[in-house]
């Protein structure tokens, strides 16, 4: 429980380095990959091999977007980072923050300039973490 409130504490963090300069610190998805190793440690019985199997399927995927100039490099990052600690969930994770990040893009009424993803990340894994989704 202590690593997922730090994991969010971090998040939160980055969500501000995100909103200030549109892009987010190298130390961010460091800590939470740390973290992830942290917990594999207390966690025995947590397959390895899953998670950085579906880590690399997550960042894949994320690298495209970001190709296609829909996402930023930092969110790459922090969401594969993310991928290792949460396993499946970052599946929904990325659900919820699409749906967080379009609402406020609706919101906000820019649909053309760039805004960070990274508030709707923490949403997004406020909700997926804490709320069994």
């Amino acid at each position: 429980m202590i690593i997922k409130i730090l994991i969010l504490i971090i998040l939160f963090f980055a969500a501000v380095e995100d909103i200030k300069k549109m892009e987010v610190g190298h130390i961010y998805p460091a800590s939470i990959s740390a973290l992830s190793f942290v917990n594999f440690f207390l966690k025995p019985y947590i397959s390895l091999k899953f998670y950085l199997f579906n880590s690399i399927l997550v960042f894949a995927v994320l690298f495209l977007f970001w190709l296609l100039g829909g996402i930023g490099g930092g969110d790459v990052k922090i969401l594969t980072a993310l991928s290792l600690y949460a396993g499946f969930k970052i599946w929904s994770i990325l659900l919820f923050s699409s749906v967080v990040f379009l609402l406020y893009s609706l919101i906000l009424c820019r649909f053309k300039a760039k805004l960070p993803f990274m508030p709707a990340v923490v949403a997004g894994a406020l909700v997926s973490l804490f709320a069994g989704f």
